[in-house]
């Protein structure tokens, strides 16, 4: 539909990819390639992914930067949620008994900016200890007019830094607008110490993120 893009939550990763190769972003094709190896692909459902609710998988960081919601169906009736209230708790979703996830919708248009960023010990196939995506549209003189931050394994649950996202808006994508999300990430996001990152660990990669996606911007102007 022009209005959005309605991906099945029972599809598999490889399927989606298959039927999604014109009018996918560029970010769907490079996170693919960094979500586990062909033979999970091949069987791994975006569904399974987010009902799982875990705070560090993949697939919620992107989808959260596409603003993504949820169209759940029980025998009780159907109903939609927005992804960024599906995560209520560490590994609780909200999901009523016997709700099943029956597709995920990307609304239109979608954002043009966007890159999804993966840290972990190994370069594909191996569980993150952070995970982040970023989406931004700008005007002219590069003035802010959407933003999304997302991020696995900072928190409890996948989160969306939206005190971030609405203190960027009508700004210029600079240093200095990058400089105040990477306060607020500062201010704002709880990662853990585990036996894959410390939590210092995490909230400067977080940072270091950003930095990489506006110079990535920066560099592509060149």
């Amino acid at each position: 539909s022009p209005k959005e893009t309605v991906l099945g939550a029972a599809l598999s990763l490889s399927e989606i990819a298959e039927r999604w190769q014109k009018q996918a972003p560029t970010v769907f094709r490079e996170w693919l390639e960094l979500f586990a190896s062909p033979p999970i692909r091949n069987r791994a459902t975006l569904g399974g992914s987010l009902a799982t609710a875990s705070p560090i998988g993949d697939s919620a960081p992107l989808l959260l930067a596409f603003d993504a919601t949820l169209h759940l169906a029980s025998a009780q009736g159907e109903r939609t949620v927005a992804l960024a209230d599906f995560f209520t708790a560490y590994r609780r979703a909200a999901l009523a008994p016997g709700e099943l996830i029956v597709a995920i919708h990307l609304p239109h248009p979608l954002p043009e900016h966007v890159r999804f960023y993966k840290i972990a010990k190994r370069p594909t196939d191996d569980i993150s200890s952070l995970a982040a995506c970023f989406a931004l549209d700008w005007e002219e003189e590069d003035t802010i007019t959407r933003a999304r931050f997302a991020f696995g394994g900072v928190a409890p649950t996948p989160v969306r830094v939206t005190a971030a996202e609405k203190t960027v808006l009508g700004l210029p994508w600079d240093e200095s607008t990058m400089h105040r999300a990477q306060a607020v990430f500062a201010s704002t996001l709880q990662p853990i110490d585990d036996h894959r990152a410390s939590a210092a660990y995490r909230l400067a990669m977080a940072q270091s993120l950003l930095e990489k996606f506006l110079s990535e911007r920066s560099h592509r102007r060149a």
